[in-house]
């Protein structure tokens, strides 16, 4: 019997991030990665935002694996919050491993995971089915894609990746692997969007290495680099420059050094002892030979260079910036983290130290551009084409230079979907009319969980712009005569000395409509308070334009 395949995304699509692909193939389900994405300015409070795995949760008997393909918060971010309620084995590379478990530790969780490690280049039986892994050239090391043999052909996903022939053993596009694959059918390929507007091959402009060596050979004093913890790529870069121009290199971030602990078994991103330093070399009194390396993801990274550059790590780190420094931003900003990017750029600036400052247009991400993406198409020559990770924009241009290449791709075999669309393969032909798959965004704040819908977001803008209004008053529980109060307290409304008026016509206000509703028998608390928070606003909102949260407390006695 033909095994039937549905695909469809949970998260990844049109969208920068959140990335989550669901292989089903017969009864058995078949995640590709599980990551997160970062909130936008009007998501106050919310740390990371995850996908609605609502489908796997009621699917969870049928759920065989996760497949990670790197170690990348937009692939692997929520896979800890989706084992703990849909436990299933995860098949990644042992740098991905280390990756997720300091993940887990930065979000204080502790769950017990079920690691499956595989080599990036590898066949591995899954639930009875061949998995072929390839290891791609990505920025994180041991990154890969992953074949799902079915009797259809193969459904290849490439995760992230660029063609660069030359790159660190650690970090090599096993294209030997893929031809291999080639030789049989392939279904469908799924292939990542990110750059794909962008023309040539990304190589060899993702190097760091060509746009920082004239400063490490000239400059004469100390150097200090800032860098993505996730960019081992550029890392190991950095530390083969330290190592050729001699320096002692220092790694400011115990849990960057901890991580490269593990990483040094690997094989990568090791430092020889004659050029490990310390955080007491930062006492010497002649620190020219001396690189610190400074790492964080998105935004820590910035709030840690702007305690640096305000000189609040002095004393704990012994970090102090001035004119004998160099200082190397090798971390373009990503969205969400722009404003403070700036912002810090301009206050190491003033800390007097000779600033290098590497934009994205000076750098290539390490995702597959126009000509990577041609390559990998050409090679692998899919029935079936289903662009995935990224924007729409991002999408449409990976469609439309795969239908541009004339080798059988076009308007009937290549898809741009929705998260939640799904793509149904029966005897190699696409079924259409499937029904869509529940999706949507779950709001991660702390240890709590809660969806895009919540009311959270919105008391929080309306805390943000409006501020609150805090009232409180109490009754004689038989007569309902006021005995204390009111009471009126405002926070983020308005200028209290120039505004006792407002307060003392809320607080009239209040005593009427107290009164007023809790005469009523007929209405029950809750519709007493609604009355009461109805009234208030309105007032206020009359007055003064603001619609500020409004709490009451009445007390009964």
């Amino acid at each position: 019997m033909s095994d039937i395949v549905r695909i469809f995304a949970l998260g990844g699509l049109d969208e920068n991030g959140k990335n989550m692909y669901v292989v089903e193939i017969n009864n058995d389900i078949f995640v590709l990665e599980a990551g997160m994405k970062y909130p936008e300015s009007s998501m106050p409070g919310i740390d990371i935002i995850i996908p609605d795995y609502t489908y796997l949760i009621k699917n969870k008997e049928r759920v065989k694996a996760y497949i990670v393909s790197h170690g990348h918060d937009d692939c692997m971010g929520s896979i800890t919050y989706v084992c703990k309620d849909v436990p299933a084995p995860i098949y990644c590379s042992k740098v991905t491993s280390e990756m997720i478990k300091d993940t887990a530790r930065r979000y204080r969780q502790n769950l017990k995971l079920d690691f499956h490690i595989v080599d990036t280049t590898s066949d591995v039986m899954i639930a009875g089915r061949l998995f072929k892994f390839f290891s791609t050239t990505h920025s994180v090391a041991q990154s890969m894609g992953v074949a799902i043999s079915t009797s259809q052909g193969y459904v290849v996903y490439t995760g992230d990746y660029i063609v660069d022939c030359g790159a660190f053993k650690k970090f090599r596009t096993d294209l030997k692997a893929l031809a291999k694959i080639a030789e049989n059918k392939v279904l469908c390929l799924m292939n990542e969007s990110v750059a794909s507007y962008k023309p040539d091959y990304a190589s060899p402009n993702h190097k760091l290495t060509p746009l920082i060596k004239r400063p490490f050979e000239e400059f004469k004093g100390r150097i200090v680099i800032a860098l993505y913890n996730q960019n081992l790529f550029g890392l190991q870069e950095v530390i083969n420059l330290g190592v050729k121009n001699n320096k002692k290199i220092v790694i400011f971030s115990k849990d960057m050094e901890n991580l490269m602990n593990n990483f040094n078994i690997e094989g990568f991103l090791d430092i020889p002892e004659r050029n490990r330093g310390t955080l007491d070399d930062l006492k010497k009194e002649d620190q020219s030979d001396i690189l610190v390396i400074i790492t964080s993801n998105g935004e820590r990274l910035f709030r840690m260079l702007e305690r640096i550059a305000n000189e609040e790590l002095y004393e704990e780190k012994g970090l102090l910036l001035g004119e004998n420094d160099l200082v190397i931003m090798a971390a373009p900003s990503v969205p969400g983290v722009e404003v403070i990017a700036v912002n810090v750029l301009d206050l190491l600036y003033r800390t007097g130290a000779k600033i290098v400052n590497i934009s994205s247009k000076k750098i290539s991400s390490m995702h597959a551009q126009e000509e990577d993406i041609k390559t990998i198409i050409s090679l692998l020559q899919p029935k079936f084409y289903l662009p995935v990770k990224g924007y729409y924009k991002d999408l449409i241009a990976n469609a439309t230079l795969a239908n541009n290449m004339q080798i059988g791709l076009n308007h009937s075999n290549i898809f741009v979907f929705d998260n939640g669309m799904v793509a149904k393969f029966v005897d190699e032909k696409f079924v259409a009319g499937e029904e869509m798959v529940q999706v949507g965004e779950l709001m991660v704040d702390g240890l709590g969980i809660f969806d895009a819908g919540s009311v959270v977001i919105n008391d929080r803008n309306k805390l943000a712009d409006d501020g609150v209004i805090i009232l409180g008053i109490t009754l004689d529980s038989k007569t309902k005569e006021i005995i204390a109060g009111p009471d009126v307290q405002t926070r983020g409304l308005v200028f209290i000395k120039e505004s006792d008026h407002l307060v003392k016509d809320v607080a009239d206000l209040y005593v009427v409509t107290v009164k007023e509703t809790f005469s009523n028998d007929k209405l029950d608390i809750n519709e007493k308070r609604v009355l009461i928070r109805d009234k208030i606003s309105k007032y206020v909102k009359k007055e003064t334009g603001k619609d500020p949260m409004v709490l009451s407390m009445v007390v009964e006695i």
